[in-house]
């Protein structure tokens, strides 16, 4: 299983980078398809049938790329400025509220309606389009990925030292193998870091750099500490919804790791509060 969890990684990172030196084009085509896989896998926890889910994920697809080449003045308020403002500070007030209901339910679990599930996938999927081509769009590829890294290193960090130190369990209702110990964990090491980068190569086009050089140090520890959080909220409502629906992953399209959206359901909850963020710190 690690074997192929490997190599499955190591494959998609390749196709990442090789559409990233092909150009935007290719990036934005590439994401688009794999928005339009979590959508597919998102429906059907939502109880969707599969041809209908299918349908309305390949034009998902094709409407989010078309978004991103249109230059339509209508879409530019969408993704630029205070129009993204007002997108992006939507999905962060509705995962603040999600965050509250999934912590509120932590021990004995959340049954979902299905009609909920569907109608956050057709708002949040878009919100993380918008969110994260306007890093890449504006900032590059090393910003938009020092996102994307907060993430995984938020993941990978509490994987570990929640098998580690093990401890009380954070959500046993929801996802038993998680703990306190992993989630503090997850918000020490991804401080850590973020001050660390900050201390050595300030100039770099990192968002946590962004945000350290351009407020108080309390203010930027309670930002990162939302950014975990957030993150931890995103993976337990996807787990939320697999239970509901009965399943251990959202699809098979990945060997190894599952699904699309089972890489990408903290990215979901991140991606519209990092931008909301630095909309804020920049003042549009």
């Amino acid at each position: 299983m690690l074997r192929q969890r490997i190599t499955t990684a190591v494959i998609l990172l390749a196709i990442v980078i090789v559409c990233l030196l092909i150009g935007p084009w290719a990036f934005d085509a590439l994401a688009a398809v794999i928005l339009g896989c979590c959508l597919w896998e998102w429906l059907r926890l939502a109880e969707w049938d599969n041809r209908l889910a299918i349908v309305c994920s390949v034009a998902m697809s094709i409407v989010l790329y078309w978004t991103e080449i249109s230059q339509s003045p209508l879409l530019h308020t969408i993704k630029e400025g205070e129009g993204l403002l007002i997108f992006s500070a939507t999905g962060t007030v509705i995962w603040f509220v999600l965050t509250y209901l999934i912590f509120l339910r932590r021990n004995v679990g959340w049954n979902v309606p299905p009609v909920w599930r569907w109608v956050l996938a057709l708002i949040f999927v878009p919100c993380a389009w918008f969110s994260l081509m306007y890093l890449y769009r504006n900032y590059g590829a090393i910003f938009m990925i020092s996102v994307l890294a907060l993430v995984w290193v938020a993941d990978i960090s509490a994987y570990f030292a929640g098998s580690h130190f093990k401890g009380p369990k954070m959500s046993p209702g929801i996802s038993p193998n998680k703990t306190w110990a992993g989630a503090i964990s997850a918000f020490v090491i991804v401080l850590f870091l973020a001050y660390l980068s900050w201390m050595t190569i300030p100039a770099a086009p990192f968002w946590t750099n962004a945000v350290i050089g351009t407020t108080t140090e309390f203010a930027s520890a309670g930002l990162i500490f939302l950014i975990v959080l957030y993150s931890i909220t995103g993976d337990l409502f996807e787990s939320t919804l697999k239970r509901n629906a009965g399943v251990k992953d959202s699809s098979n399209l990945l060997p190894g790791h599952g699904g699309f959206y089972d890489r990408m359901d903290a990215q979901f909850a991140v991606l519209p509060l990092t931008v909301f963020i630095h909309l804020l710190i920049q003042g549009i």
